[in-house]
């Protein structure tokens, strides 16, 4: 089944309606395949990971560090790259991105060592991301409005949602043929989607001549940070330093103050972002991103489900790999079960229920989210994969489908047409600081929960001698196999009988560790619910409205929706009057946006 958006006949009323919704057709299956494109490229890398540290003789480390490389050049020039495609058009920004990511593939595919792997085709690949992701969300924004724009939206967020089942294909690839063929199978898809882009429109940017480098500067430097600080949290430490951690600050790892530095230059960011937009007309991040409260409401609504993602792929596949010890494969076919359901509702929601009211469809998302992480950490276990674990799977993968098939909407329809096309940089920066934050934060908890337990677990020992507890009281644990465990312990002289009991006590930490990152996500979902009654204005008055200052805290939400039926309602209720259209997001000149619904056709 093809989704095909069809759009008013054209002004000579002669085309014929099927050529007509070819035409229509045409840039989203482009778009769509570059979005799948960029997925596949994170799948292929993490299934090849075993054969390239095998192939190149490397520690898993150096692997890791190709992966945050990509990481960091992808999520670092977001911002700008949402900017650059106002400035030389979307397309030739399209286009560039797809030119570094075939050069990079191609180093990746011939790399003679791990380190031109590294810092040659990661790296290449990483800056074409940051240039594509933008641009089809860019050019989704600027080639369809209204009703089309929310079903080309889905179309999206399901191609993204096929990062969770490619795996699968790529590592039998890879398992055939090795990782240098899966490479440049990847260098030949982009290829052809390089041919392809002739069915974009071109043109050159609504910024001709403009862009704004402070910030650019500002904006790259303090993603950079957070990014880099997040990405290195599980290596170097969150606090006390582990042994990997390059330096100390005042004796403490340098991964939070790195993330603060980060922090500090975005909030920078800020007033001369607004300066730049007073003097001279343009700015990375528009004052119309800062000030609206749909806006901010929207980014949350797309870095959470990328946030839960992150967690659960790092405690989720540590729980399933380390612990039950399943292999990649194994763990690859469990998120089919997460990935069919956000592939489907991404896509069919919005098309076959156009009224429900996205907001609703958002909160319904968060809860099945919060619904999927109370239910796994009831059901994890030292040893064996429960039925609870799976069910819980398969709620994450439909709340994380129902907010994907709304968020990026929510946000394009917020703003006025040309701040939409520019919000791709920001809703692709929402995205890997999501990714990146739920990642570290929820490798964090980790970290936290096992040195704790093991901590308490080893000082109430009756078997462990005053010894070995004191030198076991000193190390940082992290979360590990049963294998590299018990070589630690008897690297430390840890006497046999103590090493049965040590084992057993990080069992059942590891499991009790898995659980509390899955309720700490649990809250953070439910949270974020109190984030999606943004103030709203009508769009006869909205202009004349000053912006609100924040979003309204859970608090505030509970003061004045005390009861459960008046939840209820919020939460189902339509506009008394059609003032705005069905995305429930006045424009921010305050005219109002008429409800014209394009019809879609199954063929």
């Amino acid at each position: 089944m093809v989704m095909c958006m069809n759009r008013a006949v054209s002004n000579s009323g002669m085309e014929p309606a099927a050529t007509s919704r070819l035409a229509r057709l045409a840039p989203l299956i482009v778009l769509a395949c570059a979005q799948v494109g960029t997925s596949a490229d994170n799948g292929a890398f993490s299934v090849a990971m075993a054969e390239m540290m095998r192939v190149f003789g490397c520690p898993l480390s150096d692997v890791q560090m190709a992966s945050t490389v990509y990481s960091l050049m992808a999520g670092t020039f977001m911002l700008a790259s949402g900017l650059l495609g106002m400035v030389i058009g979307w397309c030739r920004n399209f286009r560039a991105g797809l030119v570094l990511a075939v050069v990079g593939e191609l180093l990746c595919a011939f790399s003679p060592s791990i380190e031109l792997l590294i810092w040659g085709g990661r790296l290449m690949v990483g800056l074409g991301a940051s240039l594509i992701i933008p641009s089809v969300l860019g050019m989704v924004s600027m080639l369809y409005e209204g009703e089309e724009r929310k079903q080309a939206y889905g179309v999206i967020a399901a191609s993204a949602a096929l990062a969770t089942i490619i795996p699968i294909a790529l590592g039998i690839l890879v398992d055939i043929a090795g990782f240098r063929v899966t490479f440049g199978v990847l260098a030949a898809y982009f290829v052809a989607l390089l041919v392809a882009s002739a069915k974009l429109p071109t043109g050159g940017g609504l910024h001709a001549g403009k862009f704004d480098a402070p910030g650019a500067v500002i904006a790259s430097l303090g993603l950079f940070a957070v990014m880099c600080g997040l990405s290195r949290i599980s290596t170097w430490g969150v606090f006390a330093p582990l042994p990997q951690a390059p330096f100390t600050i005042a004796g403490i790892s340098p991964a939070l103050p790195i993330v603060g530095v980060g922090l500090l230059l975005l909030v920078m960011l800020i007033p001369v972002e607004h300066w730049m937009e007073r003097t001279h007309g343009i700015a990375i991040l528009p004052s119309s991103f800062v000030r609206n409260p749909t806006v901010r409401a929207g980014v949350i609504a797309i870095a959470l489900p990328f946030f839960y993602m992150g967690a659960q792929g790092l405690v989720g596949t540590s729980y399933y790999q380390l612990v039950i010890g399943l292999g990649g494969m194994q763990t690859a076919l469990l998120g089919i079960i997460s990935g069919v359901p956000m592939l489907v509702l991404a896509m069919f929601v919005p098309r076959k229920f156009p009224q429900l009211k996205p907001w609703s469809v958002v909160r319904t998302g968060y809860v099945f989210m919060a619904a999927a992480c109370v239910s796994m950490a009831f059901g994890v276990r030292a040893s064996e994969l429960t039925p609870i674990m799976v069910v819980g799977t398969l709620f994450g993968g439909v709340g994380v489908g129902l907010v994907n098939s709304q968020a990026n909407n929510i946000v394009a329809s917020a703003v006025a047409p040309s701040d939409a096309q520019q919000s791709g940089g920001i809703q692709g920066a929402a995205r890997n600081l999501g990714l990146a934050l739920g990642s570290a934060a929820m490798g964090s908890v980790l970290l936290i929960a096992v040195n704790t337990g093991l901590d308490a677990r080893i000082d109430a020992s009756n078997v462990v001698d005053t010894q070995s507890k004191a030198a076991l009281e000193e190390v940082v644990y992290t979360y590990e196999s049963d294998a590299a465990f018990t070589a630690r312990l008897e690297s430390m002289g840890v006497a046999p009988e103590a090493q049965g009991e040590l084992l057993a006590d990080n069992a059942e930490v590891r499991a009790k560790s898995a659980a509390t990152a899955f309720y700490v996500v649990a809250g953070l979902a439910v949270v974020a619910l109190a984030t999606t009654f943004p103030k709203q204005t009508s769009s006869t008055n909205a202009a004349a409205q000053p912006p609100t200052k924040g979003i309204a805290p859970l608090g505030a939400v509970l003061l004045f929706r005390p009861s459960i039926v008046s939840i209820c309602n919020i939460w189902t209720a339509k506009p008394a009057l059609p003032v705005t259209d069905r995305d429930e997001t006045p424009r921010s000149d305050g005219k109002s946006r008429s409800v014209t619904a394009s019809p879609l056709l199954v063929s």
